[in-house]
């Protein structure tokens, strides 16, 4: 693209407000072209580069899109591709002249890392959407603060990598499957903000972590093969803001607990992350009774929270209302355990959870319906996995009982958010709910091995303006019941069979 072009291009560029928005835009040119770049991931880079000490992250995206240099797309931002060719041309002819080097080989199929030589004098790397199996060469980049190695193939890390990067600010390693230890040589990044280790097959962390002394974000999100963080380590992070731990450790299988605070009752690891005096988020994942009580002891911590995943809470019953003040909960997965029938009598004292969007329950056979969910106003996807025992999503009789309770917190509108639905093997639900509902999000129901399930809650009215997808069974989809005629016609083409 001829530099006249590109020229005009920079001007929107040039009259944003201030270098803080202007060095949040290059940022999104360490993407690969085209890609879908998820807000919260981008937010939390800006953070940890330090762009957002004078503006909210939200702003900043809001600014952007409104100035037509990003593209809006729900969760996440794209950079239109003749936007990444002014960056690209920006990075590498104007910011060079000022110390601001880019190297940037994303998503362009590379099994091995560029040379040493072209890392030198670079202070952003993006490497990300790669084949780069191994990191075998000791780079010296006094200047680098970015260095993105994310969703590549990466097995191996020499030791010393890490040893002459000591201005390194972002680390991400996410999405390396591969990748089974940290190089004890990482101790070396003394200036660390941000560690990504999530998707990662990492075993444990080891306690030269603690060197990391400027950390301000860890995520161990998604590592099933996490046996042990040594104690004293997280509480070590005294910078730390944001902890990510959801689904962190092996699923159903014992933790050596000696000396490591990923033991089942979590006792060591709640008291750990309480004397992070600067922490403002976390996600958690609890496996058994003990760590659910634990961390019931903490209110500081679940007000903080915003994911969490519970496992096997069988010993005791799990009382949702106890999760109900949980204000910034967004995400909640619950497996194997024993919920606590809901009281209604008890449902005086429930705030509605409106920041709860997503929500699993899988494998709890003793669960007869979900009423409780009446009080996510801004539910989008629900998930029901063999829980065989379950009648109904919302009852009925319970629902009518909080006719009372609904003068003070103001009307129930079930599911008005709802944008995916899924239920599979729940052999006894015989309703998702009694009536039609309007669901004005609906995008997508998926139904299979729901047996005694006839009939939706649907009519002609449902939907209006959405071309959903219901996704079931061919034989189930030929008797299910309808409303009336005009609400089979409406749903008729919606149909795609699931394989038995």
């Amino acid at each position: 693209m001829e530099k006249k072009v590109l020229s005009r291009l920079k001007f929107s560029y040039d009259s944003l407000p201030n270098d803080e928005l202007r060095s949040c835009l290059l940022y999104c040119y360490l993407f690969p072209e085209d890609s879908k770049i998820p807000k919260i991931d981008l937010i939390d880079y800006w953070e940890s580069e330090g762009f957002l000490d004078s503006i909210g992250g939200w702003d900043v995206l809001g600014a952007l899109v409104r100035a037509c240099l990003l593209e809006d797309g729900g969760d996440h931002v794209k950079m239109h591709d003749m936007i990444h060719d002014m960056a690209l041309w920006i990075a590498n002819e104007i910011e060079e002249e000022e110390e601001e080097k880019f190297l940037v080989r994303a998503g362009v199929g590379l099994t091995d890392a560029p040379k040493i030589e072209e890392w030198e004098g670079v202070k952003r790397i993006s490497l990300m959407q790669n084949k780069i199996r191994s990191l075998p060469q000791i780079p010296t980049c006094p200047r680098l603060q970015t260095l993105l190695l994310e969703y590549n193939h990466i097995e191996e890390i020499t030791e010393s990598f890490f040893q002459s990067l000591p201005s390194l600010r972002v680390l991400s390693l996410k999405r390396n499957y591969s990748l089974t230890e940290l190089p004890v040589g990482i101790l070396s990044l003394v200036s660390l903000h941000h560690l990504d280790l999530s998707r990662t097959c990492i075993s444990g962390l080891p306690q030269e972590l603690k060197a990391l002394v400027n950390l301000r974000y860890l995520n161990l999100e998604f590592t099933p093969e996490m046996c042990k963080i040594p104690e004293q380590l997280i509480s070590s992070f005294s910078k730390l803001q944001v902890l990510r731990m959801l689904y962190c450790g092996p699923r159903h299988q014992p933790i050596v607990e000696e000396g490591n605070v990923l033991s089942a009752d979590a006792e060591s690891l709640m008291k750990e992350i309480h004397c992070l005096e600067q922490l403002n988020l976390i996600t958690l994942s609890f496996r058994g009774s003990r760590g659910v009580e634990n961390f019931l002891k903490f209110p500081k911590l679940q007000n903080i929270t915003q994911a969490l995943y519970i496992e096997d809470c069988n010993s005791l019953p799990l009382n949702l209302l106890h999760l109900a003040n949980m204000e910034h909960l967004e995400e909640l997965d619950i497996e194997d355990s024993n919920l606590e029938d809901w009281n209604v009598d008890c449902s005086g004292e429930v705030q509605k959870m409106r920041k709860l969007h997503n929500v699993i329950i899988r494998n709890c056979s003793n669960v007869k319906d979900l009423t409780w969910l009446v009080f996510v106003p801004n539910l989008k996807y629900l998930q029901i996995f063999h829980c065989d025992d379950m009648e109904e999503i919302i009852s009925v009789e319970k629902f009518e009982k909080l006719s009372e309770v609904s003068e003070m917190m103001g009307e129930f509108n079930l599911f008005v958010k709802l944008e995916l639905l899924i239920i599979r093997n729940a052999s006894n639900l015989e309703r998702i709910y009694r009536d039609p509902l309007p669901f004005p999000q609906l995008e997508e129901i998926r139904i299979s091995e729901c047996p005694k399930l006839k009939k939706l809650p649907l009519n002609s009215s449902s939907a209006k303006g959405h071309n959903i997808v219901i996704a079931e069974q061919k034989e189930w989809w030929e008797e299910l019941q309808w409303e009336d005629q005009a609400t089979q016609n409406a749903f008729f083409p919606c149909f795609r069979p699931i394989e038995e």
